[in-house]
């Protein structure tokens, strides 16, 4: 007998078919029987092909986890986010991670996107992830200079304790992109595009693919920029996506 399928975060495109990522989902979607949809531009991608008959909007089940997390650690239940050596407690800082293929991996480009985070005029805690201390060793970039400080990558309550600590992200995560919008923290993105259009409202993100081209002042002052004033709206649900989410699939007898 077949066994039903339902895909949870259904419906995102980031429109670049050069990462796995979007194979991936594009393929899920068309596979699954319940397409469970975190916001309203996700149900419009899902009826865009054809999809809409499976679709059920539900909110995002990572609004459910940053938000209890953000409130534990708020509430101090949760340890704090290690700094690393050379940072002093209450000093600003930037939070930024880098790992995607076509930033490592291109011949060059890896090397100036560390030293255009080496010459923000913040520390910058880059939470080296495995592959981006891979590629860096092989290309013979040096990450710890100038502004930057290297962590390891940190566990979840950790990392939204560091991103609240933070004046602000820089990233290629599609995930810590949202999780900085939901925190309140502006965030830079090294991308063209971006799965989560809703973070761009008000400068809330701001997609930077090339740094070298914006010149050195105009970066740091993008990537060093308060947040805005606007109040975030609540693309992504208010945090209750999961019972949304086990109630569809009741529904839907899966």
């Amino acid at each position: 007998q077949p066994l039903p399928v339902a895909h949870l975060e259904a419906g995102l495109r980031s429109f670049n078919r050069r990462m796995p990522e979007e194979h991936n989902r594009v393929l899920t979607d068309h596979a699954a029987d319940l397409l469970l949809a975190p916001t309203e531009e996700a149900v419009r991608h899902l009826a865009a092909e054809g999809l809409d008959d499976r679709a059920e909007l539900t909110g995002d089940v990572m609004v459910d986890v940053c938000l209890a997390t953000r409130d534990t650690v708020r509430a101090g239940s949760a340890p704090p986010a290690p700094l690393p050596d050379g940072l002093r407690p209450g000093e600003p800082y930037l939070l930024a991670t880098l790992h995607r293929a076509e930033n490592t991996e291109p011949p060059g480009r890896l090397e100036a996107l560390a030293a255009s985070l080496a010459a923000l005029p913040l520390p910058v805690v880059l939470l080296a992830h495995p592959r981006l201390v891979d590629r860096a060793g092989a290309q013979g970039v040096e990450l710890a200079r100038g502004s930057v400080h290297v962590s390891r990558p940190l566990p979840y309550a950790q990392l939204v304790a560091a991103v609240l600590g933070a004046r602000g992200v820089v990233t290629d995560s599609g995930g810590l992109q949202k999780e900085a919008y939901l925190l309140g923290r502006p965030c830079t993105t090294l991308r063209t595009e971006t799965e989560w259009p809703e973070t761009l409202a008000d400068d809330w993100n701001v997609l930077v693919p090339d740094p070298d081209a914006l010149g050195a002042d105009c970066w740091a002052d993008l990537a060093t920029r308060p947040a805005p004033r606007q109040e975030r709206a609540t693309p992504y649900g208010d945090g209750t996506a999961a019972l949304a989410a086990v109630a569809a699939l009741r529904r839907g007898a899966l």
